[in-house]
């Protein structure tokens, strides 16, 4: 039925801090799942701590995994999501 909502009484969203990746590489996190949400991806530089919006070349591929179009492999990523199973 297009244009109907749903209604949500709570929302819960969580975080994680993983070391980046190979693009397109499986960087693990723990109970996220492909029915979730991606928020936001922030890939930290480690070697400036400029931070950059990572979040639209990311997705998630599976079940405890993530992965980014690009080569994040020197850097931290710090990635919020919204658990839709809470």
């Amino acid at each position: 039925m297009a244009g109907m909502t749903k209604a949500v009484s709570a929302i819960c969203i969580k975080s994680a801090a993983v070391a980046g990746a190979s693009a397109n590489t499986n960087m693990a996190i723990t109970g996220i799942t492909t029915d979730d949400v991606l928020i936001s991806v922030i890939e930290i530089a480690t070697s400036t701590g400029i931070p950059t919006d990572r979040t639209s070349t990311t997705s998630i591929t599976s079940a405890g995994n993530i992965q980014c179009t690009v080569d994040t492999s020197s850097d931290k990523l710090i990635v919020l999501y919204h658990d839709t199973s809470a």
